[in-house]
């Protein structure tokens, strides 16, 4: 079945073409449903209800604009009026409406259309049509948009047409007692009567002269009859759904009134009360006649002393107010979007699993990357950026190496890697210092990616500071990594049960208060830890053979890193694994383990982010691998599996954290739920590592979002094409999918296939090739590019078996070379990276 053909209840469809485009046909969806612009200079969040919120260099500086919270209408929108409408007037995204209208009423017609390269908002209202379009250019920190408002009648209509933007430029985290307005400049500019502008100038509440920021909003001046400045003027008696302005023959503001760039007075200038940026249009449509509105919102650069630019670097972006220039931007989006979509290509028998992998999996973590997890906060988290930038290192290499130098600038000396840290890096302000201890680990495994797939093994001697000494102290990257396993390995960060101490907490945040006193253990982090010493053994060993890294340094380093993983590995079967046959999650503070046979409350419970890890790391492999897979019975739900179960509900239990306190209640979040990343990731990984290819393939159904049979949207209420973060069981939304886009399962989704399913995995310097196939894949095919080198890699899968290669070939010669797994304990082959000489490669799996 094809994307194309899944029965969505008529809220909308997947588009063939263009590529990762979803139609919404009803304005009457279950929830919002949203999408992505972002270009790494601006990120724009749309649904059907118009734009939600934008950010200059996401995630990490100013809010151009955002809705308030709980808000569905958009903040920059177009009235469409006429003396000739009987139902009042509407936006060109139809809500909100004017009057007395029920909140579900639809128009004539409704086509919303989310395409990478901009979004289509198409009206049909009491014989008009309203089409809008919006996107961010490639290289420009703005946002485009173009109206275009055509008479369908066959008696000419007037219409009066109001654009307006309720901006509230501001940093994200503004103090409790301040207000935007209070920092805020907004000045109405005529532009040699070319153009209408209006600058935006904030300042810092605390006198920051490098945090001020400007921004400029440029509209066609044709039809343009008055303007507006301030939002309590522009809503008067009325709100921002029913504003004032649509019932007076036209705005305050004169178009003479406003100044010349830069040029204030009493009239086009406002600050300290909230403002809009709001202009009037008045046209005389004759049938069939269409006009048009482009307008251009743009972060602006600031002069040397921290001002408003001249005008002719504002002006800049209004080249985009030529619907020439619209039209040739689309067109080169496009050609950039199929470029990245064509980086990688599968091809199997599930040609909606194709067309999600191949579209949908690279747009959305292009995106994830740049929101990291939605909070525009100025920081990225340590583990999440990691996570997502291991899946981005074959995709765009300078941007992974480009966030593995900030991240590390911001390790502490002793090799702690904070939880959140500053996207600005060593020189930011911003960052989240509480004592989870987790991310180093998620770092090294993004280092060895990156590595892998680029061999940029100069990325290594690159010098950096540590956050808590001053710049001017740096080391190597690679002393950084290496400081960040030794973090885990010293002997005051193991417990006593041999395995990692928890602090304030690993991947699974809600268990924050199990370490806190210096005893509690982690069971995941371990597994972590394992697998991070084998990879930076691996890491040496390269440099070895480059003459990079002493072969005597490496000798001590390597045996000590292999007597570390050995005993972590043997204290984890000893003492966390139980009678039961699988692992509990943690130990805490007061000795107790919990996710366990039996926890303080009595409860058996599994956690399974403690088990799949085992698996993944090597540790369940080969003998407890069965005993592990058999909880799965035990947490599968009718969404996928639970991340943990049963959940902490009859009574507190002391020091564990959020999730037993109370604080987090059932069904909330990572409590006792589908959690994607943790109950599908996690497990797809560990199922490859098992050889479980028919299980591996049923798990990545119930990561993603669009399987009508895993997740209907009669339940889940959210996108069909959004990966989600958790599918919550709340009461009266059981079920649910939440948080589209703003989670780890997107990177994993994508390495799910790559890397596990169709086991493309490059090393220092090789590729190894092992798939774990389900059976029905009897052939499945795959291309992608390896050191600058076309690939094709083609797999027969007809012996039943779902992992295990039997033979390989390389542009028709056999390989013979292999070595086992050091985790799946498998024999893999192996290509060297030497063998990639032309252009064009081919590789023949057998299974």
């Amino acid at each position: 079945m094809k994307l194309s053909e899944l029965n969505l209840r008529n809220y909308g469809e997947f588009l063939q073409d263009p590529p990762a485009s979803f139609r919404i046909k009803t304005l009457n969806l279950p929830a919002a449903w949203d999408y992505i612009y972002q270009n790494k200079k601006i990120l724009l969040r749309v649904d059907q209800f118009g734009l939600d919120y934008a950010q200059a260099f996401p995630p990490s500086d100013v809010m151009l604009f955002r809705r308030d919270r709980y808000e569905r209408d958009s903040t920059w929108l177009t009235w469409i009026d006429s003396p000739q409408f009987s139902e009042g007037a509407f936006t060109n995204f139809f809500h909100p409406l004017a009057g007395n209208n029920r909140p579900d009423r639809q128009p004539d017609r409704i086509e919303i259309t989310f395409a990478p390269s901009h979004a289509t908002y198409l009206i049909e209202n009491q014989g008009v049509r309203v089409v809008t379009k919006i996107l961010i250019p490639a290289d420009e920190p703005a946002i485009v948009q173009m109206i275009e408002v055509t008479n369908l009648r066959t008696t000419p209509i007037t219409l009066k047409v109001l654009p307006v933007l309720r901006h509230a430029m501001q940093w994200a985290n503004m103090d409790a007692w301040d207000k935007p307005e209070w920092y805020l400049q907004t000045a109405f500019c005529n532009d040699e009567a070319e153009r209408l502008g209006f600058s935006t100038y904030l300042t810092d509440p605390k006198c920051r002269a490098e945090n001020r920021r400007g921004a400029v909003l440029w509209s066609t001046i044709s039809g343009a009859s008055s303007a507006e400045i301030s939002y309590e003027k522009f809503t008067g008696q009325g709100t921002w759904q029913n504003p004032s302005a649509l019932f007076a023959d036209r705005l305050e503001l004169g178009l003479t009134d406003g100044g010349a760039w830069g040029e204030y007075n009493d009239k086009n200038y406002i600050f300290a009360y909230p403002p809009v940026a709001a202009l009037q249009y008045d046209f005389e449509l004759a049938p069939e006649e269409t006009r048009s509105i482009q307008q251009v919102l743009a972060w602006t650069p600031l002069s040397e002393d921290y001002r408003l630019p001249p005008v002719a670097i504002a002006r800049q972006p209004a080249r985009f107010l030529q619907a020439e220039n619209i039209a040739e931007e689309i067109d080169h989006l496009r050609r950039a979007f199929d470029v990245m979509m064509n980086r990688r290509r599968v091809q199997s028998p599930d040609a909606a699993l194709d067309q999600y992998t191949n579209e949908w999996l690279p747009l959305q973590l292009d995106w994830v990357c740049s929101l990291d997890r939605g909070h525009p906060s100025g920081m990225r988290g340590g583990r999440d950026s990691a996570n997502d930038f291991a899946a981005m290192a074959h995709l765009e290499p300078a941007w992974t190496r480009q966030i593995i130098l900030i991240e590390l600038s911001c390790q502490r000396v002793d090799g702690w890697v904070p939880r959140h840290y500053s996207a600005k890096g060593h020189a930011g302000k911003e960052r989240d210092v509480r004592q989870h201890v987790d991310a180093g680990a998620w770092v090294i495994e993004m280092l060895y990616e990156y590595l892998a797939y680029s061999k940029d093994f100069a990325l290594l001697d690159e010098r950096i500071p540590w956050l808590d000494q001053p710049a001017t102290q740096v080391d190597s990257v690679l002393q950084h990594a290496l400081k960040a396993v030794e973090f885990f390995i010293a002997p005051e960060n193991i417990g006593e049960h041999g395995l990692i101490k928890l602090h304030e907490g690993e991947w699974l945040d809600t268990v924050n208060q199990a370490g806190l006193e210096g005893r509690g253990e982690g069971v995941m982090i371990t597994n972590q830890v394992i697998m991070c010493l084998t990879w930076m053994e691996e890491i040496l060993a390269a440099l070895v053979k480059r003459g990079m890294f002493a072969p005597e340094d490496y000798q001590q380093i390597s045996e000590k890193y292999r007597h570390h993983a050995l005993c972590l590995r043997d204290a984890l079967r000893q003492h966390a694994y139980n009678a039961e046959g699988y692992f509990n999650g943690f130990f805490n503070d007061d000795g107790h383990w919990l996710f366990s046979p039996q926890d303080p409350d009595g409860q058996r419970r599994v956690y399974a982010g403690a088990n799949w890890w085992s698996i993944i790391s090597g540790v369940a492999v080969p003998d407890l691998v069965d005993s592990c897979l058999k909880e799965l019975d035990f947490l599968k739900t009718d969404m996928g599996y639970h991340l943990n179960y049963p959940p902490f509900d009859r009574e507190p239990v002391a020091k564990v954290g959020r999730m037993a306190s109370g604080d987090s209640p059932v069904g909330r979040s990572e409590h006792a739920n589908p959690y994607n990343q943790g109950s599908h990731g996690f497990l797809g990984r560990a199922l490859a590592t098992a050889g479980q290819g028919d299980l591996l393939y049923q798990t990545l159904k119930y990561l993603l979002p669009y399987d009508q049979t895993a997740h209907p949207v009669a339940q889940t209420l959210s996108a069909p094409y959004g990966v989600v973060n958790v599918w919550e069981d709340i009461p009266r939304y059981r079920n649910r999918g939440k948080n589209t886009f703003l989670t780890g399962s997107i990177a994993y989704a994508i390495r799910m296939v790559y890397d596990w399913m169709y086991g493309i995995r490059p090393t220092m310097d090789a590729l190894i090739i092992d798939p774990c196939l389900p059976t029905e894949f009897t052939q499945a095919e795959v291309r992608f590019r390896y050191l600058d080198k076309n690939c094709t890699l083609s797999i027969d899968h007809k012996s039943g078996n779902q992992a295990g290669m039997r033979a390989l070939t390389f542009n028709g010669a056999a390989i013979q070379t292999t070595q086992r797994d050091p985790f799946n304990q498998r024999e893999v082959f192996i290509i060297p990276d030497t063998a990639f000489t032309g252009d064009d490669n081919h590789i023949h799996a057998t299974l």
